[in-house]
């Protein structure tokens, strides 16, 4: 017997697993100092300067001199995150910048990063690990030169949205990649540094090329955009300005994915209040709630998901053909919603309807909308669109269309003008139709009252809307011939016809 079988039954005899006699070293236990850079007990990254790895970064990261930037980009770094980096980067670190598109609230540039962003760190060197290159989007905040706290929102929303849910940023799937903030040395105003999509916007995607986009392709996209949302309202974040616009299609190879993007008026749904007066958006993508006056929810979001599922069905933009205005606002409010075409996979134009239900108490989740595009079986989209694909039917109802109408506005503005416009008329409308009915009610009685006191077969009377002289309506005196015998009448023809009267 060779001295390894030996040993193994050696060790077989005595009862004595091997993993016993293999002891691993005890893991070298970290001595935990006071940082000189934030007074916590933390693990010195850095013995010279005796400060953690937060502090560390910070020391080390380039600051932009502007108190309100640097103050931000110190308080994300101070988070005890490893997974987090963010900083100012110098303008002169990015070439080829080129202008790519304008939103309602900034302008969006394509640049070359030489260096690239940070992806990790170097715990040998005590660095950052960077890319060598990147095209990034640069997006420019209008009139951000002497920025404040609030025009950080979107990084805010993003930084906290990682640190809740312990995820690398680009790992947080279906939801933009942000990196750092540049400023534009002509404007002097800031940029936010994100992904850039070659892909574009899906609003665009979709348009350029709506008849060979499969319906698989669709779902899919829908399925990365409830993933993006389930995170989100996960996080207590209400996107508010989600539209198609906002969704961008990332191509890398053979995949194709939906990132949810451009968080600038997003709010956690707790910090969110009814004070907030102010609101923002693209009118046929907000739900009639926000314009009634309540607060935008989760629900809101759902509501334009269901926006866009009716774009991915139809080519077109909501309400494409119509003016963005208050007399919009006041038909959405009153239940318009735009016109179904019969071109979608089975269980879709039900589901789609439910998102844009005017109660947002019958709208799914963004949960739900997880759980249907992934895992429903009763509707099968995926399963049924690779065996059996839905085709695109020939309508003049379905396709891009080149001209919209001019006044459909499809950028991000301030809406709170129109939606008191919208308000004021429909409340005079409600009151107008309130006070006719009155009349109506009125006028009814004062017949009876007359039939009933009088047995002339035919009589001239003088009537009266309002007999309280403190009514505030305008009394007016009629004359009518009112044929008390009517109803006796033999003339099967006789027609009975309601009076209106506008008051």
């Amino acid at each position: 017997m060779d001295q390894s079988a030996d040993y193994k039954l050696k060790i077989d005899s005595n009862n004595t697993s091997l993993s016993h006699l293999v002891q691993e070293k005890p893991k070298p236990k970290y001595k935990y100092n006071k940082c000189k850079g934030c007074n916590k007990k933390r693990k010195f990254v850095n013995e010279i300067y005796q400060i953690c790895l937060p502090c560390y970064k910070a020391k080390t990261v380039t600051l932009s001199g502007n108190k309100v930037i640097d103050d931000f980009i110190n308080n994300i770094l101070d988070k005890r995150n490893t997974k987090i980096n963010l900083e100012f980067v110098p303008y002169d670190r990015f070439k080829d910048v080129e202008f790519v598109a304008e939103g309602g609230f900034s302008k969006i540039y394509k640049a070359n990063w030489v260096g690239g962003p940070i992806f990790g760190w170097d715990k040998t060197k005590k660095k950052p690990r960077r890319y060598s290159e990147m095209i990034v989007a640069l997006k420019e905040l209008n009139n951000s030169k002497n920025i404040e706290a609030k025009e950080l929102n979107e990084l805010k929303i993003i930084y906290n949205y990682i640190i809740k849910n312990n995820v690398a940023i680009r790992k947080s799937s279906n939801i933009n990649k942000y990196y750092g903030i540049t400023q534009n040395p002509t404007t002097e105003n800031f940029m936010i540094i994100t992904e850039y999509y070659k892909g574009g916007d899906l609003a665009h995607y979709i348009t350029k090329d709506f008849f060979n986009i499969s319906w698989k392709f669709k779902l899919e996209s829908l399925e990365d955009m409830a993933t993006a949302l389930r995170n989100l309202h996960d996080a207590n974040i209400v996107h508010k300005d989600y539209h198609s616009g906002n969704i961008f299609i990332s191509i890398f190879g053979e995949i194709i994915r939906a990132i949810t993007g451009d968080f600038g008026i997003s709010k956690s749904a707790i910090e969110a209040s009814d004070d907030d007066k102010e609101i923002y958006g693209i009118i046929p993508y907000v739900a009639p709630e926000v314009f009634q006056g309540q607060k935008y929810t989760e629900a809101s979001d759902i509501y334009s998901f269901g926006m866009i599922m009716w774009e991915f069905m139809v080519g077109r933009r909501p309400f494409w053909d119509k003016s963005h205005d208050s007399d919009l606002i006041i038909e959405i409010c009153d239940g318009l919603r735009p016109p179904i075409v019969t071109n979608a996979p089975d269980g879709y134009i039900e589901l789609m309807q439910k998102c844009w239900h005017s109660d947002p108490n019958e709208r799914p989740t963004a949960n739900e909308l997880y759980t249907i595009f992934n895992y429903d079986d009763k509707l099968c989209y995926r399963k049924n669109e690779k065996s059996s694909p839905t085709k695109i039917i020939n309508s003049s109802n379905i396709g891009p269309v080149t001209t919209n109408n001019p006044g459909a506005i499809y950028k991000s503005r301030s809406l709170s003008i129109m939606i008191s416009s919208a308000s004021s008329t429909r409340s005079l409308r409600s009151q107008s139709i309130i006070t006719g009915f009155e009349g109506k009610r009125k006028f009814s009685n004062l017949i009876e009252n007359n039939n009933e006191n009088n047995n002339e077969d035919k009589v001239t009377k003088k009537l009266k809307f309002c007999n309280n002289k403190n009514d505030d309506y305008l009394i007016k005196e009629l004359e009518f011939d009112i044929d008390i015998n009517f109803n006796t009448s033999n003339d099967n023809n006789y027609i009975t016809s309601e009076i209106d009267f506008d008051i």
